[in-house]
């Protein structure tokens, strides 16, 4: 079966590969090593019915967006099959993922209109550190001309958000910045219980953010603070239907890079992230307080040899603190060396990097990856072979309440991932383009960490298993032609996981199977100055596993759905005007046990462009 598929991906020429490169990073690589296998352009992110950053995400098959509630409140981001703490989330090759718990990964205090493009990495670089299953990194506009952008939305549940956001350039100096704000007095859903109206009362939000970038000859610094408030409803257990989590977060990164001699560019950087949560189980009354602090600085350099071959040595230093009225006070470090090495000949790329990483609670471990593949003009295919390293979060290590118990002596994460990757495009001159894309995987875990369901004591305790491997296909089609109809997009993922677990309840078993997104863009009416149209976007996933109902009846199926989103949009040369519904066909659903999300939900938002 594995080799008929093989086959089949191999005669349509499988997944998207970019050639990119992450210039402002603590994360410094060759292009070769970064896999694009999912991309979301800013034209498409543009079109869609979207108000974060989580929303652009669950557009993307290769990804498993599961909300607290709405989009902006929590979400917690999966990759092929793989956990929330898994994947490594970047802002524009900048960590900002939070060593406490990957439930605030989304903490990202920029707005959607900033971004330029995401990219959803596989086959990631040696020194890229907690990018088990991936990585998604975020990239800001790069423009030569200023462009401002005035937005206020408005909707349904009292939804609110005004935002700004500009791009000034001036020769070499480029700046990026936008604040916005964002509320909800709560969400709809439909056919809910007693007990689950309750809980909708309690998801209201409010939050605020600002960003500020600047890039300037080499010189690349970003900073960032999000004010965020939370009800949860029964976000962490149904015996709670007033939860409440406040953040406060902020980010800041400086990155300098430089051509020495021709031959050597240097780089360096620094990053600190810091973030204060307060976690109620019952609204108002405190229960948990954490402080974070997570700071990294790194130096590369790389010599580049001749026709694009080149060599680059790094070193990084991370340090994570973290003081908690749950789990106490405590301090870890680790120091990454790494070396990788990129040969291109007439088309034909390959590339080798291994890293060793000692960290001062963990000890020694060893990362790499490498890399053979081809390119021309219309065609690119690749098969990686990649060594991926996770440490344990503050949480998996020490927290301890409820029916939660932490562990201090787990191990970190490993995994071997083999993947083939590929992209195959036809250009035509009056009908448009078609880019077909695909990309299969499969990856051996190790020691991944779990939290598993103890009979004796009736706790979850975070162990680590013994083995959790994970099988994927991603294939995708792409269509664009003219305003008539600006794109057709087909994308399907299917993952499927086998675990060394036998009825422990484990954190494995409930994972995102199949998913599929459709999205259609398409003129009504079109003239040349401007365009009145529609955007559809129509997405089927299947969940496996059972789940605790919010009466914490166990063993309820987790149901297949298939969720209708869309606007009607009215673009001038200045302002566009768009009428937003998400779930349309208003269905009942869960992602996560005893959490009903949001039924049918509608917007109306003007944006000013000039």
């Amino acid at each position: 079966m594995t080799g008929l598929l093989l086959a089949i991906l191999l005669a349509v020429s499988p997944f998207q590969i970019e050639e990119i490169e992450v210039t402002a990073a603590c994360v410094q690589v060759p292009h070769q090593d970064l896999m694009v296998v999912a991309q979301m352009s800013h034209s498409e992110i543009e079109s869609l019915p979207i108000t974060s950053i989580a929303d652009i995400l669950t557009y993307l098959p290769s990804l498993d967006v599961r909300s607290r509630g709405a989009s902006q409140a929590q979400s917690d981001i999966s990759l092929r099959g793989g956990t929330f703490d898994q994947v490594l989330i970047l802002l524009n090759g900048i960590s900002v993922s939070d060593a406490q718990t990957g439930h605030y990964a989304m903490n990202i205090p920029i707005n959607p209109a900033l971004i330029e493009r995401i990219d959803v990495l596989q086959g990631t670089a040696a020194n890229m550190t907690g990018a088990f299953s991936g990585a998604i990194n975020i990239i800001t506009r790069d423009i030569t001309q200023d462009e401002y952008t005035l937005q206020l939305a408005g909707g349904t549940n009292g939804f609110v958000q005004p935002v700004f956001a500009g791009s000034w350039a001036r020769g070499d100096v480029h700046i990026n910045s936008s604040v916005e704000y964002a509320r909800n007095e709560g969400y709809y859903a439909p056919d809910a219980s007693e007990k689950e109206q309750v809980a909708l009362e309690n998801t209201d939000y409010q939050l605020a953010n600002i960003y500020l970038q600047t890039r300037w000859d080499g010189l690349d610094i970003q900073a960032g603070a999000q004010y965020k408030d939370a009800g949860l409803g029964t976000g962490y257990g149904y015996a709670s239907t007033d939860q409440f989590d406040a953040t406060r977060t902020m980010f800041a990164s400086a990155t300098y890079s430089n051509i020495v001699h021709s031959r050597w560019n240097i780089s360096a950087c620094i990053a600190y992230r810091g973030q204060h949560d307060r976690y109620e189980w019952h609204r108002g009354t405190p229960s948990n307080r954490h402080w974070t602090h997570n700071a990294q600085a790194a130096f590369h350099a790389t010599c580049d040899w001749f026709n694009g071959n080149k060599t680059t040595f790094g070193a990084e230093f991370k340090n994570e603190y973290i003081r908690s009225t749950n789990m106490g006070e405590h301090n870890r470090w680790q120091a990454t060396v790494d070396v990788q090495h990129t040969y291109q000949w007439r088309g034909l790329e390959a590339s080798l990097g291994i890293a060793g990483h000692y960290h001062n609670r963990h000890g020694w471990y060893g990362s790499g990856h490498a890399e053979i593949g081809y390119r021309n003009t219309r065609a690119a295919v690749a098969l990686t072979a990649t060594r991926s390293l996770r440490m344990p979060t503050w949480t998996d290590m020490y927290y301890r309440a409820g029916v939660q118990r932490g562990n201090e002596d787990l191990k970190a994460e490993q995994a071997w991932t083999l993947a083939l990757n590929g992209h195959y495009a036809w250009y035509w001159e009056n009908t448009g383009r078609l880019d077909l894309s695909g990309d299969i995987f499969y990856r051996w875990g190790e020691d991944i960490i779990d939290w598993t369901y103890n009979e004796t004591d009736s706790l979850f305790h975070a162990t680590n298993q013994n083995k959790v491997n994970t099988f994927g296909i991603n294939v995708a089609a792409d269509y664009r032609y003219n305003k008539w109809l600006r794109h057709v997009i087909v994308r399907y993922a299917y993952t499927t996981l086998s675990l060394d677990v036998a009825d422990v309840k484990s954190n494995y078993l409930d994972y995102l199977r199949h998913k599929i997104v459709v999205n259609i863009n398409h003129g009504i009416y079109v003239w040349s100055k401007g365009c009145i149209g529609a955007d559809w976007s129509l997405r089927w996933q299947q969940r496996e596993g059972t789940y605790v109902d919010i009466y914490g009846t166990p063993g309820n199926a987790f149901q297949p759905v298939l969720l209708l989103d869309g606007s009607l949009y009215v673009e001038l040369p200045y302002v566009r005007v768009a009428l937003e519904c998400t779930n349309m066909t208003n269905r009942h659903y869960y992602d996560y046990g005893g959490i009903l999300m949001p039924g049918a939900t509608g917007r109306i938002c003007l944006t000013s462009n000039f």
